[in-house]
């Protein structure tokens, strides 16, 4: 580990919480001579409050959490005729540098669902994130994101990609985080089955995978609706297609696409061409969202009904 940040940009529900709770349950890696050097702590952006205060406190919780085993630092945490935003990102600083500069250990923050962060700045609040990392810490610390939408479109309304240099810690590190490979998706729903007690054949369980492709929350509402309700009787697709689990699922998915995807998506699902919006088309594909484009082939054979369906859209 170089101290380098980066970012994945997922579909929703494609399985980035099984990472993020892998990681939060990390508990450091120990150097050569047995001492934990590497902590995840874990920021869960739905709790932002629209503060730089707000951000600051899910900080400091996430670092104490990840930390707990370490000792307090000696130092103070500044002046108390500081405002109270002032205090809590001076103590996050105060605890990074006894963390990172005296007891020599890295620090990656897992900035998750930090879509409303990027979008809703403000930039100086984004500018200190930045900061923390350039005031001795630069080896030591770096960030993880997680987003559903790109960064940069994100931070447009405060030029996130020409004006920060925050973003510019991961502008050359931003991954898709794409649905489950075949195996891994036939693992994920193995695991189901078993912990059920195995009700379902692997004829049942194939199915499924052929339905959802591997999209973890798909797999997983298949499964269960398969498990509770029996085999689907008549068109397995049909069936699953508009059950109300499904279709929810799937408008969250579309609705945490990028405004231009969402429209780009439904014109290649109503036949229609969509060779002015390559730059876009290419984008899904990268992402996981479109497998092939002529004749179209969604991730999931689900998700490829509903942008079909009148009824959704738009």
């Amino acid at each position: 580990m170089r101290g380098e940040s980066l970012a994945f940009v997922g579909i929703a529900g494609v399985g980035k919480s099984n990472l993020v709770n892998f990681l939060r349950e990390f508990r450091g890696r120990l150097d050569g001579n047995g001492v934990v050097d590497l902590f995840f702590p874990v920021v869960d952006a739905t709790y932002w409050e629209g503060t730089p205060g707000s951000l600051w406190r899910l900080m400091l919780n996430a670092l104490a959490q990840a930390t707990n085993e370490l000792p307090p630092p000696t130092k103070g945490n500044g002046s108390a005729q500081a405002s109270e935003t002032e205090r809590a990102f001076n103590t996050l600083q105060v605890r990074l540098e006894w963390i990172c500069q005296k007891r020599g250990h890295r620090v990656m923050f897992v900035l998750d669902d930090f879509d409303a962060v990027l979008e809703r700045g403000p930039l100086p609040m984004l500018e200190r994130l930045n900061g923390l990392r350039s005031e001795g810490n630069r080896g030591y610390l770096s960030y993880l994101v997680f987003t559903k939408r790109l960064p940069h479109i994100l931070g447009r309304p405060h030029n996130l990609e020409s004006q920060s240099k925050f973003y510019d810690l991961f502008r050359y590190n931003i991954y898709a985080l794409e649905p489950y490979l075949p195996e891994d998706a036939r693992q994920m729903l193995a695991h189901l089955n078993e912990r059920a007690g195995k009700p379902l054949s692997e004829a049942d369980l194939a199915q499924i995978h052929e339905l959802a492709g591997g999209h973890a929350r798909l797999l997983k509402i298949v499964f269960e609706t398969w498990v509770h309700s029996g085999a689907p009787k008549g068109d397995a697709l049909s069936y699953f297609a508009n059950h109300p689990d499904v279709v929810h699922e799937c408008r969250r998915i579309v609705s945490k696409l990028h405004e231009h995807e969402q429209h780009v998506a439904f014109l290649i699902a109503q036949g229609r061409s969509a060779m002015e919006h390559k730059a876009v088309v290419e984008h899904l594909t990268r992402r996981g969202v479109l497998v092939k484009l002529s004749p179209p082939v969604w991730f999931s054979p689900l998700f490829g009904a509903y942008l079909s369906s009148r009824d959704h859209m738009p």
